[in-house]
């Protein structure tokens, strides 16, 4: 899995993180979810057959318009692994993965090292539901910048940050219960 240097020096200093970059597996470009963890727990989850699963928040702020996907990893046996990245709707290139996601028959998610290693590769739950849902965000997200007064991505999200914690996101978008998204 060849991930940019910029991807990589950002991964190297993070202790846990999530991305979601355009790379070529072998079969072209496609839109792939990076999680960076410890390799145990990683290796525990795989040896779970834990279930990848994802949400969606679209939310303006005073700021301008968040895009928020949620991703969570979970099997009773191996704990429960949440992290969420953040789509910037004024950015090409953040607009060009939702593009992707829309179009693709299934999401890889793969999760590396503490030395960016690949230690695991699962696929998410993809069907033309999830292909609907990640066009619906985009057209969203458009929509809320189409009307901002002024944006700051970077305030935006801190400001979104700030009104929703992770648990509470969880627990809206990603029910324990199955999964699902809520736009």
């Amino acid at each position: 899995m060849q991930v940019s240097e910029e991807v990589r020096r950002f991964l190297a200093d993070q202790a846990f993180a999530v991305v979601a970059v355009n790379l070529d597996l072998g079969s072209g470009q496609e839109a792939v979810v990076l999680v960076k963890t410890r390799r145990d727990v990683a290796e525990a989850l795989r040896a779970a057959r834990a279930r990848v699963e994802t949400g969606w928040v679209v939310e303006v702020t005073a700021r301008g318009p968040v895009v928020c996907w949620l991703v969570r990893c979970a099997a009773s046996d191996a704990g429960d692994l949440v992290g969420e990245l953040y789509l910037d709707p004024a950015d090409p290139a953040d607009l060009g993965l939702l593009d992707s996601l829309a179009r693709q028959d299934r999401v890889r998610v793969g999760f590396l090292d503490e030395d960016l290693e690949l230690a695991w590769v699962a696929e998410l739950a993809w069907d033309e539901v999830r292909r609907l849902e990640a066009q619906q965000v985009r057209d969203r997200a458009e929509e809320l910048l189409e009307r901002a007064e002024a944006y700051d991505f970077e305030g935006a999200k801190e400001a979104f940050q700030e009104r929703y914690s992770l648990d509470t996101l969880v627990e809206r978008v990603l029910p324990q219960e199955g999964g699902g998204a809520r736009v």
